[in-house]
């Protein structure tokens, strides 16, 4: 309505303008599109006949031409979607006159830039500095599985709604890791870790060639690679290592069990570079090893019933007495090929006290209803009682469910009450630890309680021996003067006494003292010191049993010998009244007369 009025008012007024007949333009073209191409037309409208001149605005990169003359739109530069993905410019038409007083007209031109696959991935690697020795060195960490080494980043400049791909060429040393993907406007970036596999098999060679591979996943399908060389050199100047993948520090080995003795089951196991080394197990008494070569024999003849997994401790001591271990771990295979697994094979229980048994940690056993009347297996791999045993020996067959060919075999002996039970549960109680102590404990303190006695007992006698010692040297002297008054008394008082004192009227108790003197720390001669008495008689010498030694004041031992001589027959008593002086030829000049 509003174009027809205004048409009305042209005719009305016979005036000329300009016009377009859109407002707007829109156009396509791809970014691969090759310079020169020609975009499309744009021409305004003259309500006369007049000669129209356009212009293009807004160019700023001079990428577009446009034709003055015929309004064409030609491309000048190559497009780059992911640089513009919109080029909005503004067409001018006016008459070509300059002394022309028509209006210019202005319409739009949008120019979209349709998205081409035409950029590679990009592929940075960037190495970490604490793993870059040298230019061309890496370092790796020997006594671990892996060692992380690079970030890899890739981008990808077009737009794609597909996530980038990386591949490697040796996947036996090497590995990557996919980290995150980010999306930064139209540019997709794909972050990777890089990093070592097998460290243990790295040193068997110089050089590693890595080859990385990245592909867009669009449409064409676009890679790129980027190839390094470089030199693996391990942290640490021992090279002597394991040449399996130690993984969780654990070897297996599988062998049957109808081997012979001195079977080789397994060869040397360390990698080239270990050389005047020993080799040693833990268990020699079911295997054997070589302990220069490190080659493994079997040393007995398997009872898979009895054992079915061992455990061996395998040492390496290389040249510079560095000591390393790894565990293997050695299953016993049956005709079949069972893989076993079970650790403990045989159980002895008492049949009041058996309740269940919980024989391997896993859910996949497989279910057993009833087992000899009495026994039932649940998925939990526990072994339950359905009734009272009875007392004997139970072989039982064991599967998992969730991995083929694992069977195992166990066996439970059920025992009865018993003096010997209650022996064997004392034995294995703590009480077996706890008594000895006890009991030892009690005979070091009774051996301190009879020490102290003792002791106690040597001081008391020393106590008594040395009062005894000072007492009998005080009575020694006062026995000395006792016994020398009491000889003297015996030579005043025996004369007058002795014819009481004789047996019978015929004799007569006549007493010679023998007193010799000496020092007892001298040993020379007695001081001789005789005196006596005499009587009618004819002397013969009796000896009486009296013999006395005295400890004089001044230190003189004198001895006491005591005679007695026969008197002859007299009639009358006063023969005794006055003693005569008696022949002295007949005595000893060594004896005095008393």
């Amino acid at each position: 309505m509003i174009l027809l009025r205004l048409l009305l008012i042209i005719y009305l007024t016979n005036a000329t303008f300009l016009f377009f007949e859109h407002d707007s333009y829109e156009f396509s073209i791809s970014e691969s599109a090759p310079i020169t191409t020609k975009i499309g037309f744009i021409k305004a409208t003259s309500s006369s006949s007049i000669l129209i001149h356009y212009e293009l605005h807004g160019d700023i990169y001079k990428t577009f031409y446009l034709n003055s003359s015929t309004g064409e739109l030609i491309l000048l530069n190559m497009l780059d979607y992911e640089t513009i993905t919109i080029h909005k410019l503004t067409i001018e038409a006016h008459s070509s006159s300059s002394s022309s007083t028509i209006a210019p007209c202005f319409s739009e031109i949008i120019i979209h830039v349709l998205n081409i696959n035409d950029n590679l991935p990009d592929i940075n690697l960037i190495f970490y500095p604490s793993v870059l020795f040298q230019s061309n060195i890496i370092k790796y960490d020997l006594n671990t599985y892996s060692t992380p080494l690079a970030t890899i980043n890739i981008k990808d400049l077009d737009e794609s709604t597909k996530n980038l791909s990386l591949f490697i060429n040796d996947t036996k040393h090497f590995q990557i890791q996919f980290v995150r993907q980010i999306k930064n406007g139209l540019i997709t970036e794909s972050i990777y870790i890089l990093s070592t596999k097998n460290n243990s098999q790295l040193i068997e060679y110089d050089y590693y060639y890595l080859s990385l591979n990245s592909c867009d996943n669009d449409q064409p399908s676009l890679w790129t690679n980027r190839s390094y060389e470089f030199q693996m050199k391990p942290n640490e100047e021992y090279l002597c290592q394991f040449s399996f993948n130690k993984n969780n520090n654990n070897y297996i080995l599988d062998i049957k069990e109808n081997l012979s003795n001195r079977t080789l089951i397994l060869e040397k196991i360390t990698n080239k570079f270990c050389y005047n080394v020993s080799y040693s197990i833990d268990d020699t008494k079911n295997f054997y090893i070589n302990t220069k070569t490190g080659s493994l024999y079997t040393s007995t003849i398997f009872n898979r019933e009895k054992q079915s997994i061992y455990i061996l401790n395998y040492k390496v001591i290389d040249q510079y007495k560095k000591e390393f271990n790894t565990t293997i771990i050695i299953r016993i295979l049956n005709e079949y090929g069972h893989i076993p697994f079970l650790r403990k094979k045989n159980f002895q229980i008492n049949q009041n006290e058996f309740f269940s048994i919980d024989l391997f940690n896993s859910t996949y056993c497989r279910y057993q209803t009833r087992i000899y009347n009495y026994f039932q297996l649940l998925t939990n791999c526990t072994l339950i009682k359905l009734s009272l045993p009875v007392k004997g020996k139970y072989l039982f067959h064991i599967q998992l469910n969730n991995k083929n060919n694992y069977e195992d075999t166990f066996q439970l002996e059920i025992t009865s009450q018993s003096n010997q039970t209650f022996l064997l549960l004392f034995i294995r109680s703590q009480w077996i630890i706890i008594i000895p102590i006890f009991l030892g404990i009690f005979l070091i303190f009774i051996t301190i309680i009879c020490a102290m006695i003792i002791i106690r007992k040597r001081k008391y006698n020393q106590i008594c021996h040395d009062k005894q010692k000072s007492s009998s040297s005080s009575s020694n002297e006062e026995n000395v003067h006792d016994k020398y008054d009491a000889i003297s008394t015996v030579s005043k008082l025996k004369v007058h006494d002795d014819h009481e004192l004789s047996l019978s009227p015929t004799r007569t108790a006549i007493y010679l003292i023998q007193k010799s003197s000496s020092s007892p720390f001298s040993s020379s001669s007695p001081i001789r010191d005789d005196e006596g008495y005499s009587g009618s008689s004819d002397v013969s010498e009796n000896h009486l049993p009296v013999e006395t030694s005295i400890l004089t004041t001044n230190q003189l031992l004198e001895q006491y010998r005591i005679y007695e001589f026969r008197t002859r027959q007299s009639m009358s008593s006063s023969s005794y009244d006055v003693p005569k002086r008696m022949n002295m030829s007949c005595i000893s000049q060594d004896v005095s007369l008393v």
